[in-house]
């Protein structure tokens, strides 16, 4: 067997404003040969998340930044290419955070998927990969089975605990985050409206994930669109977007209404955009509503059961999801990353390295 090249991408420095490919390095070399309980991984779809713009930051946050000179950080699905575990025969598929690059030498674990790589730091050690499920499409792994369905479930059904007859808004409602949530509230009873950008995600969001009402902050004016939707306010408000979406949630919040902090795409997670407001945060006050943060991993104790939940209501139909699946480089990683903050992806961003061998 021919010793593959690995292409990797390293954070050559820190970004002052939006990412491009000039922040990193691409480094080329030969893939390593795994040694025992470790396996090389192709690395085929790498997914992304706005959070990644924050690792690039060198500040304090839930994980800590990417070093300088590290591979860039990201949560995968790649085939065991060589294996130097008895149990793993090449062609097997696995996920893991194997990082911006072709190839990635990991140990392997047997067992449930760890959510918990996804946001850990892979230069402690090497990333551990595991099995991507039987009977589930691998890069549901990256999304409503992985890191991006555990927030949803968690933010909403945990933290925002609607109930039948509530009303739940949920901007970035045509994202990977946003649209599970907006299913959940469903689920629970709850009727829907989600703000989004466009025709197009307006529609998928009605007629495939079931949504009641869509606004599209690209034509209307959110604040009074949501005043006609809601009379009576909003009851819970699952905010992705931060900003003026933000602002306009909270004008609309029902009395002892509930908002749920979940990310800030409008920041873009980088000191280009300045932060604005919101001006109104007196309504909070006057509303006695109840503001909650938090991060996915404060229910890692509970990811096994969230995912089992999410796993059968995709089984049954109950949830859908949508993945916006790039193909190309690994140089064109920074590029499909930047598309989260530009509103152009539906669903789940994922780009594509490589086709399995066994497809």
């Amino acid at each position: 067997m021919t010793t593959p090249l690995n292409r990797r991408l390293l954070l050559g420095r820190r970004p002052t404003w939006t990412a491009t490919l000039d922040d990193f390095v691409l480094d080329e070399q030969p893939a390593p040969t795994p040694g025992p309980g470790e396996v090389l991984v192709r690395v085929l779809w790498i997914a992304f998340d706005p959070a990644m713009r924050g690792w690039m930051n060198d500040g304090p946050s839930y994980a800590p930044p990417v070093p300088l000179g590290e591979v860039m950080r990201g949560h995968a699905v790649g085939e065991v290419v060589a294996s130097g575990v008895d149990s793993v025969a090449v062609g097997t598929l696995v996920t893991g955070n194997l990082g911006w690059q072709t190839y990635a030498l990991a140990t392997f674990e047997e067992g449930t998927l760890s959510h918990l790589e996804h946001v850990s730091d892979p230069s402690a050690g090497r990333p551990v990969a595991r099995r991507v499920p039987d009977g589930v499409p691998p890069t549901s792994v990256l999304g409503v089975l992985g890191t991006t369905g555990l927030t949803a479930y968690f933010g909403m059904l945990e933290l925002g605990a609607p109930r039948p007859g509530d009303v739940v808004l949920v901007s970035g409602a045509a994202g990977a985050t946003g649209s599970i949530a907006g299913q959940l509230a469903r689920l629970a009873g709850a009727t829907t409206i989600g703000i989004a950008g466009g025709p197009e995600k307006g529609a998928w969001l009605r007629e495939a994930a079931g949504f009641d009402h869509v606004v599209d902050y690209k034509s209307e004016d959110v604040a009074s669109r949501l005043a006609e939707l809601a009379p009576q306010g909003v009851d819970v408000f699952f905010d992705n977007v931060a900003g003026r979406i933000l602002e306009a949630g909270i004008s609309n919040i029902a009395q002892r209404g509930t908002i749920v902090l979940c990310g800030g795409i409008s920041s873009g997670y980088s000191d280009e955009a300045v932060a604005y407001g919101p001006t109104n945060l007196s309504t909070i006050t006057v509303r006695s509503c109840t503001v909650k943060g938090f991060i996915v991993t404060d229910f890692a104790d509970r990811f096994e059961v969230a995912t089992r939940r999410l796993a059968e209501w995709v089984q049954d139909g109950s949830l859908v999801w949508a993945e916006d699946i790039a193909k190309g480089d690994v140089t064109d990683a920074v590029a499909t990353m930047n598309r989260l903050f530009e509103g152009k992806n539906l669903g789940k961003q994922i780009l594509q390295l490589a086709t399995p061998s066994t497809v």
